[in-house]
């Protein structure tokens, strides 16, 4: 899309009575992206490495939609359920991650407790407890989310405490005694037996919207307690509490047997009114079913399955496994999901969302294995922190996009670091990616972690070598051999690059270069972020085709994006744009965050101008990269941000975002699905009225019209091009805009 093309678009939107305004950059969700032969549904979500899942009705269609909290940087991902009978149909929608509250860590769990039918909110809180927030959705406000506990409370016998619960762990919010109200089962400091804290709110108030907990004189709930060594229980003991004495438990004792490290799954897996477990342990690979032979009243788990299920394909998840349980597939039968629920670089984190169908139903669960990446097959995705630069590897004047990445785990607990290489099989205006391969240049058979690339022609023969960061703050610099137009062929040049004195260039921990003629001297330097947050340039002092890197600064720009009070690394990534002529800079940060500078140009020595910490609201925790290029043609560049859960979301410039100007009050609707194929849906947040729906083609065209009454409208587009199109809907003289992709 051209600018005189542009410049249409804004003229006839001004003609239909709709106002330009600045736009904004959001998530692009219609860029196409093909893995394995299969266009995949959800390739920009952004990975997934220790997931907690929940289920939440998100847009008010009584459909369970689904929430993840991931474990590792604290991200909220949000999913819309199509409901497709029998099929996994779930859509990425980032749009809902900002109704949720801000600041939440550790863990997240949804559910109902006030009986009303929406999913409440409960995560960690530094006090070694639970934060509460009730779900006050509204069809006029939509998903709102308002603080009703800071710190839940149990009467712990003649004392009032905070009702205990670790971050590691995760406790199991359910009915147990099948009174109507929300228990809570979790794990004490010692983590080797369950208590069980019951909701008094039916019991005092004869209600269930209250949390109002006491311990269970049934103080080691289930009359088991944890193996000190596996994932597995003893049976048949009284609660240390009650009688210390306990032979076989004191021997467990005396072994060691206290531990942290569980989260359960407490579900009615037989139909018969008490709650049997699942657990996953940092002490095993596998899922702990323990069998609930006693009742509701008074638990006794009477048998255990340390292989479960053992008459299947039992699990075995490198490390720390925690179970879910929800309908994946919409059939009306809930499903298991297992997944790590440890953070950092211990846990699978590629073949790490186990899926489990149920087959026959929620009173009697045969769960069968059906794959290991639920959701992450239909995402770009590799392992443990993603590092993607847009590049055209193939000389074919299509932006391609290189991804390097910390590594993916392996059984014998090493990280293996590789470049995935995605092709652009589209147009220059409707790009389309490919993956060729996760191991471009072959570079996995390398003992080096934390790959991340720069490219450029720093031998000016015409083709772009290869310089790669690692997590030992070093570089490589890998010279490409094929000549101008050809495939890259790689040769290495320098195992460790060396400066103009000879010196090894060592940033300390996680170098993120940049080849970029910073001076405008005609020669490539090298700029490099680092663990510690600051950024460090190297000055070309060669020739174009043979470089000498002379140190200039280690506080390049006077940059430093370390949040003290968060943490005491910021993991700067410098991404420098040369913006018709003006330096531009962005960094990627441990935050999530983006950090947007100016002042650039003549002021290599100087301080940069922090133009915004939070740009473009770009929110990828935790430690995104970023990287951008002009890859469909329009006015402005295409962001591409990596997170530490291993994905990649892609950020486009908006300009209908905003539009309307003129009112507030105008019609909210959203169209899917985006890109559309032969049917496009449009549905309204507010109930039935009168609207008129008008679409326009990329050239200002009207290509349909029609009044419509329904909240949920389908339009037959099967004779549409393919190309952008923007839908305008008009209720009350108001009119709003929609961007949308056709691709058949």
């Amino acid at each position: 899309m051209n600018k005189k093309l542009i410049l249409a678009i804004l003229v006839w939107l001004a003609a239909i009575g709709i106002s330009y305004s600045q736009g904004k950059y959001v998530p692009n969700l219609t860029i196409p992206v093909n893995i394995l032969g299969t266009s995949v549904q959800n390739p920009w979500a952004g990975g997934l490495n220790a997931p907690i899942f929940s289920e939440i009705d998100l847009n008010g269609d009584n459909r369970m939609d689904l929430f993840i909290f991931d474990k590792d940087g604290d991200r909220i991902t949000t999913y819309i359920n199509n409901g497709t009978p029998n099929a996994v149909d779930y859509h990425y929608a980032p749009e809902y991650r900002s109704k949720f509250p801000a600041g939440m860590h550790d863990w997240v769990l949804l559910k109902d407790f006030n009986c009303d039918g929406k999913m409440d909110l409960f995560t960690y809180s530094y006090s070694a407890g639970m934060t509460v927030y009730r779900n006050d959705y509204t069809p006029q406000a939509g998903l709102k989310f308002n603080l009703v506990h800071s710190l839940v409370y149990s009467q712990y016998g003649p004392i009032n405490s905070n009702l205990y619960v670790s971050a590691i762990n995760l406790p199991a919010l359910v009915d147990v005694d099948f009174d109507g109200d929300l228990d809570v089962l979790t794990f004490p400091v010692s983590g080797n037996f369950i208590e069980y804290h019951k909701n008094m709110a039916q019991e005092n108030f004869g209600k269930c919207d209250t949390l109002v907990y006491q311990l269970d004189s049934q103080m080691c709930w289930g009359n088991f307690g944890l193996s000190g060594f596996s994932n597995s229980a003893i049976l048949g003991v009284v609660c240390r509490m009650a009688n210390p004495g306990d032979p076989g438990y004191k021997e467990e004792l005396e072994k060691g047997a206290m531990h942290s490290g569980s989260c359960m799954l407490a579900f009615d897996d037989e139909g018969d009114m008490d709650v049997d477990l699942l657990n996953g342990d940092v002490l095993g690979n596998n899922i702990l079913y323990l069998r609930n032979g006693g009742t509701n009243q008074s638990a006794n788990i009477t048998s255990q399955d340390t292989i479960f299920p053992a008459y299947d394909t039992p699990v075995d998840l490198i490390t720390f496994p925690a179970p879910y349980y929800f309908d994946v597939n919409n059939d009306g039968k809930k499903d298991l999901v297992v997944a790590p629920c440890i953070s950092g670089g211990s846990a699978e984190n590629f073949n790490n969302v186990l899926y489990y169908k149920n087959t026959t139903n929620n009173n009697t669960n045969v769960f069968n294995y059906q794959k290991n990446r639920f959701l992450s097959d239909e995402m770009i995705e590799t392992g443990t922190a993603a590092n993607p630069v847009f590049h055209d590897v193939d000389s074919d004047g299509l932006i391609d996009i290189i991804v390097g990445n910390y590594g993916y785990f392996n059984p014998g607990g090493n990280f293996e670091s590789g470049l995935s290489f995605y092709k652009n099989t589209g147009t220059n205006v409707l790009p389309a990616y490919q993956l060729m391969t996760i191991d471009f240049g072959s570079f996995m058979q390398l003992p080096n972690t934390g790959l991340f690339p720069a490219f450029g022609d720093i031998d000016n023969d015409g083709d772009a070598d290869l310089f790669m960061g690692e997590s030992d703050g070093s570089l490589m610099w890998y010279e490409n051999t094929a000549g101008p137009g050809n495939f890259p062929a790689y040769t290495l040049k320098q195992a460790q690059v060396l400066n103009s004195t000879g010196s090894v260039i060592d940033v300390g921990q996680f170098s993120t270069p940049q080849l970029v003629d910073i001076n405008r001297d005609g020669k490539l330097d090298l700029v490099i972020g680092e663990k510690t947050g600051n950024l460090n340039f190297y000055e070309n002092t060669g020739t174009s085709s043979v470089p000498e890197f002379t140190f200039f600064s280690n506080t390049f720009g006077g940059i430093n994006v370390t949040k003290v009070a968060v943490a005491i690394y910021g993991y700067s990534q410098p991404f420098f744009y040369d913006s018709l002529g003006v330096w531009k800079l962005y960094v990627g940060t441990l935050s999530g965050y983006i950090y947007n500078y100016d002042n650039i140009d003549n002021n290599l020595g100087g301080t940069f101008n922090l133009l915004d910490s939070v740009a473009f609201d770009i929110f990828e925790p935790s430690r995104s990269t970023i990287n951008g290029a002009n890859i469909d043609g329009d006015p402005e560049i295409e962001f591409i941000v990596g997170t530490n859960a291993g994905g990649i979301t892609l950020y486009d410039f908006d300009s209908s975002v905003g539009l309307p100007s003129a009112s507030s009050s105008v019609p909210s609707f959203a169209v899917f699905p985006n890109p559309a194929d032969d049917e496009l849906y449009i549905k309204f947040d507010s109930g039935m009225s009168s609207r008129k729906v008008r679409i326009f083609d990329s050239l200002g065209q009207l290509v349909l019209e029609k009044d419509i009454m329904n909240n949920v409208e389908v339009f037959n587009i099967s004779s549409f091009a393919d190309g952008i199109y923007f839908c305008q809907v008009i209720e009350d003289d108001k009119p709003d805009v929609r961007k949308f992709v056709v691709r058949h």
